[in-house]
């Protein structure tokens, strides 16, 4: 494997023509543990959305927090939950930064619900650790992949305009730029291809690797999600000899 790129909330892995495992590490994200708001007690609500809209909202804010939860066994309890309250009246626009407790939004200003004159919200929500597998809100981000684009010089005069366009998404660059030299990108050919319409300068071709891409929401970074989707990957295998043996 190799990183290819490399942000603050995604990185870009290149396998060499192995799909099955960037699939296999795919699925295997929504085995990590990860926070999220799992019940909502409301005990006010004059607001224009339903119950149903605001829980649902409130489950897709990513958390963070310095305690430790053990995974729901039977029942939750103190060392498996978090209590997060919200309480407001309006006019205001209630934001997630507004709930209050041992657990802390990674975006603060995301919008939760608008309160006209007089309506108020009042709730206890409940946080707890489950996995993507069980419900996407739990997922601590999203990962996709597809293969590599390879580009086929042919008008070796003009491509070093459109590789100093693309170069921050180039895998190789040949060391002579002569017609019939091939460098590779992990961008996808209908990008590459838009700029070069006419297909007079180069040609573009599905290239035989894989690049498999992990997107944070925030709680992890996009690495450590990588790393523990390995692990998790790591354990199912062990469970399948076990069963085997």
């Amino acid at each position: 494997m190799k990183t290819v790129e490399k942000k603050e909330n995604r990185i870009g892995i290149l396998i060499e023509g192995n799909e099955s495992l960037a699939n296999a590490l795919r699925r295997n994200i929504n085995e990590i543990p990860n926070l999220a708001i799992d019940e909502v007690e409301l005990y006010k609500n004059d607001s224009a959305l339903y119950d149903e809209i605001i829980s649902h909202r409130l489950g897709l804010v990513p958390l963070t927090s310095n305690r430790k939860l053990e995974e729901v066994k039977d029942k939750p309890d103190m060392k498996s939950e978090i209590k997060l309250s919200l309480q407001a009246t309006g006019p205001c626009t209630v934001y997630a930064k507004d709930l209050k407790g041992d657990a802390k939004p990674v975006y603060p200003n995301t919008p939760i619900v608008k309160l006209d004159k007089d309506q108020e919200i009042e709730l206890i929500a409940y946080v707890r650790l489950g996995k993507g597998k069980e419900h996407a809100k739990f997922s601590p981000g999203y990962a996709y992949y597809r293969n590599t684009s390879t580009i086929k010089i042919k008008d070796a005069q003009k491509v070093q305009a459109i590789i100093d366009k693309i170069k921050d998404f180039l895998i190789s660059t040949p060391k002579n730029m002569k017609v019939g030299e091939v460098f590779n990108s992990f961008n996808d050919e209908d990008y590459i291809e838009s700029f070069d319409k006419e297909g007079k300068i180069f040609e573009v071709s599905q290239g035989e690797d894989i690049v498999l891409f992990v997107e944070s929401w925030g709680q992890m970074k996009p690495s450590d999600i990588l790393q523990e989707a390995i692990k998790a990957f790591d354990r199912n295998l062990k469970e399948v000899l076990k069963a085997l043996k």
